[in-house]
């Protein structure tokens, strides 16, 4: 699920998503893989499956997980996540507007001040450059 997360948040195609999917794991089950990643998580079939997309922010990964833990990236400060959250919200505003369960995180969305959202951009650029290129990410104050 994190793994989707994130790569929905960086607007991965979902059909390639799931085609991973089926590389990288072995017990990549067509009942599993199908529904979960192309009709949940990515919510690449709209509201015929589920009525949001399954995204988050740093914050849920790391009060629902342990992978927080020790990683270098503080989820609280500087985790990219959230910042990769907020630019997917921004960016698909007009897509989502209509699902109810994703209206107060689409309110904060345009309640937030310009140079938040010119940083979650700013992110959202940095990460899908660097991870396009098979780079790490950087611990950077953004």
């Amino acid at each position: 699920m994190v793994l989707s997360n994130i790569a929905t948040l960086l607007d991965v195609f979902p059909r390639d998503l799931t085609d991973w999917f089926w590389v990288a794991y072995q017990d990549a089950y067509d009942w599993v893989v199908e529904p979960n990643v192309l009709g949940m998580v990515t919510f690449a079939a709209g509201e015929l499956m589920t009525t949001k997309p399954y995204i988050s922010g740093a914050a849920y990964i790391n009060k629902m997980s342990d992978y927080c833990g020790k990683c270098e990236f503080d989820p609280k400060k500087k985790c990219p996540i959230t910042r990769l959250y907020w630019a997917f919200l921004d960016r698909h505003q007009d897509a989502l507007k209509g699902s109810h369960r994703l209206s107060v995180p689409l309110g904060a969305s345009r309640e937030r001040a310009e140079i938040e959202k010119k940083k979650d951009n700013d992110t959202f650029t940095y990460v899908q450059a660097t991870l396009s290129k098979g780079h790490r990410l950087k611990v950077i104050d953004r």
